[in-house]
């Protein structure tokens, strides 16, 4: 039987222990730094793992700490669900000389551990020879698995643009939030004749523009400008920070609440609950 360690154990982290627990098929060890959420000790865990998932945030030291660990459990083989900056899969790899994977996590709070079921789990690997024997781990701890044969930055990026794009969906209704209000129009009949335009053809999809908060879609569109530059994202992380103050405006709380119902009624209710 493998024996498989998670590192951090978060919202993601503690999922993916779940799941690899409940698959019956690995002697699973978890740990966090954090005393509150690890399950083993250090001294607890053997240093000899077989496969070492990494469930870490995605700092500036992330490939550092991946090679401490590394270092200390040994482990054959690395799978990081983490999300990171494009050509953060290949610098571990070349810092530990281990054969690492990526696959992204898809899922939202606090459902993650039925959505890792829910969506198929997608994993690339360095060196690509490897990508088998990951694809079977993943398997077997019941995933559904697809896997991706070229480099990994393209599934790195493709994570980053997954939430980044939700995060530009909201800025924009941000935007005509503001725009509406300086000519003093009623949101809810826009976002009516937007919702008509989108029951038919379902690509005009609808967000109240809340201030962005959560783990995922402002840190993750910051890993990305930082990787890449661009106007867009200064946009989004601009007007984010715009609309904390806008948010001290009775009108703007109670148009965004307005707003809400409406979009309400075009979720996916079996997925958000």
């Amino acid at each position: 039987m493998d024996k498989t360690v998670v590192i951090g154990l978060g919202e993601v982290g503690n999922a993916i222990y779940k799941v690899l627990s409940q698959s019956g098929k690995f002697e699973v060890y978890g740990f966090d730094i954090d005393t509150a959420k690890t399950v083993n000790k250090l001294e607890e865990i053997p240093q000899s793992i077989d496969f070492m998932h990494i469930a870490i945030p995605y700092t500036s030291k992330f490939v550092d700490i991946v090679k401490q660990y590394a270092n200390m459990f040994k482990p054959r083989y690395i799978i990081i669900h983490s999300t990171v900056a494009p050509g953060t899969t290949r610098e571990v790899y070349k810092q530990v000389s281990i054969p690492t994977a990526f696959s992204p996590v898809r899922g939202k709070h606090p459902n993650i551990v039925k959505h890792l079921y829910f969506w198929t789990k997608w994993i690339a690997s360095i060196p690509g020879n490897e990508l088998s024997v990951f694809v079977l781990h993943l398997i077997l701890a019941g995933f559904k698995v697809r896997e991706y044969v070229g480099d990994p930055e393209t599934l790195e990026l493709a994570k980053l643009w997954e939430t980044t794009y939700r995060a530009i969906m909201i800025a924009s209704w941000q935007e005509i939030h503001r725009i509406a209000t300086r000519f003093n129009a009623d949101m809810e009949t826009i976002m009516e004749f937007i919702a008509e335009v989108h029951e038919v053809l379902h690509d005009r999809p609808l967000y109240y523009p809340d201030y962005i908060g959560g783990h995922c879609l402002i840190p993750n569109t910051r890993i990305l400008h930082k990787a890449f530059p661009s106007k867009l994202l200064e946009f989004v992380l601009e007007s984010n920070e715009k609309r904390i103050e806008e948010l001290k405006v009775e009108k703007i709380r109670n148009d965004i609440e307005k707003m809400k119902l409406i979009v309400q009624r075009y979720i996916n209710r079996d997925y958000y609950t």
